[in-house]
């Protein structure tokens, strides 16, 4: 979270949650969340779509960000190359 805070403000979740292993972030509309997660692939960052996560819902662009097997001290690294894959 303080990675995103820091670098895409914009994609801080509402609601924080108090566990797990992903973070999901809603983004603008409009946001292609499949070429997106690819745009971060080629920054050397992997993140999952979430429309297909999404089923019953309307669609909406969302990414699926897993912290779980990541290095903390790499978070910040990570979500910088996040934001020069935003278009």
């Amino acid at each position: 979270m303080s990675a995103l805070r820091r670098h895409l403000p914009g994609l801080c979740p509402q609601s924080i949650p108090r566990g797990g292993l992903h973070l999901w972030v809603r983004l603008p509309d409009g946001t292609d969340d499949v070429a997106l997660a690819a745009a971060a692939a080629a920054e050397g960052v992997i993140v999952f779509p979430g429309r297909p996560w999404y089923a019953a819902e309307p669609p909406a662009p969302h990414l699926r960000l897993s912290y779980a097997a990541a290095a903390a001290d790499l978070m910040d690294e990570a979500v910088r190359r996040l934001a020069r894959a935003l278009p």
